[in-house]
């Protein structure tokens, strides 16, 4: 309790010291959030994740400034494609993987870029979705599943493409670009000065998307889905649920399972979770 107490604290002194900071100088301010978003925290990995690292076949290729860390299980006559949010990595996955190979699944996935087991550096959300794209180009996935930000970057990377796949499972998703930012702004407490000032750094690392329009609805206009699964639990704190419901509207194929009690992190080692993937992979038809 003495260290919660300690961290809670820490935390409320930085945000003091940023809001003293953002009067004398907004735009160093953004600066200091912009690479608190560029280069996410490496978290504590799991005993399950590491396991299910272990019996991976691993390989590492270059992409941009990067090297990319990449992983494969199984050896199933269908193949899967894991992408995780941001601020996570592979191993997430860790408790489903299982699942998908005893479904047959030939699993594939990634760390982002300055994510898990890949190099450390500055990155950005369009970054890693143009990663996403790669992995799209290079291989037809019966299957897609994503986690948090990862089902942005993969409708980001399907829509580029005009990619038609037959199943996509999405645990938890937000509703435009925006809703990532927020989570800046609210670690910092930003004002709207020094918010449009982060967002027009944002701005500056790409060409080809604007973040400020960047919603999913704007996204999925090019890209087929046969069946589309979301699951969310209701009293998940990170993303609302009422962002993944706004999302499945825009899906006539769509399904939303409402779980409950695994908040946004624990439900990618739940059972109750893993059964439900179980159920939705165990036969998907062609489209």
């Amino acid at each position: 309790m003495r260290f919660v107490r300690q961290l809670t604290a820490l935390k409320m002194n930085f945000k003091k010291s940023i809001a003293i900071l953002q009067k004398v100088s907004p735009k160093l301010t953004a600066k200091i959030a912009f690479n608190f978003i560029s280069k996410p925290e490496k978290r504590k990995i799991r005993t399950f994740e590491k396991e299910i690292l272990e019996v991976a076949k691993k390989s590492v290729f270059r992409f941009n400034k990067f090297n990319i860390s990449t992983y494969k299980w199984g050896k199933g006559n269908k193949k899967v494609l894991l992408v995780h949010g941001w601020g996570g990595r592979a191993s997430n996955f860790g408790a489903i993987i299982p699942e998908l190979i005893k479904n047959n699944y030939q699993v594939t996935s990634f760390d982002g870029p300055c994510h898990g087991d890949s190099t450390r550096k500055k990155t950005s959300f369009f970054e890693m979705a143009d990663l996403v794209k790669l992995f799209l180009e290079k291989d037809n996935y019966d299957l897609i599943m994503s986690h948090s930000m990862g089902t942005v970057l993969v409708f980001t990377a399907m829509n580029s493409l005009k990619y038609k796949v037959n199943k996509m499972i999405a645990l938890t998703t937000p509703s435009r670009f925006l809703e990532f930012i927020g989570l800046a702004v609210n670690q910092f407490g930003l004002t709207k000065k020094t918010t449009k000032l982060l967002i027009d750094k944002i701005q500056e690392t790409t060409t080809e998307y604007n973040p400020i329009n960047h919603k999913v609805k704007n996204v999925i206009n090019n890209i087929e889905i046969k069946d589309i699964t979301f699951i969310h639990d209701k009293s998940d704190k990170i993303i609302s649920i009422e962002k993944t419901k706004q999302v499945s509207s825009f899906f006539s194929n769509s399904k939303l399972i409402e779980i409950e009690g695994t908040g946004h992190f624990k439900m990618l080692w739940s059972k109750k979770v893993i059964n439900i993937i179980g159920q939705e992979t165990l036969n998907i038809q062609e489209i």
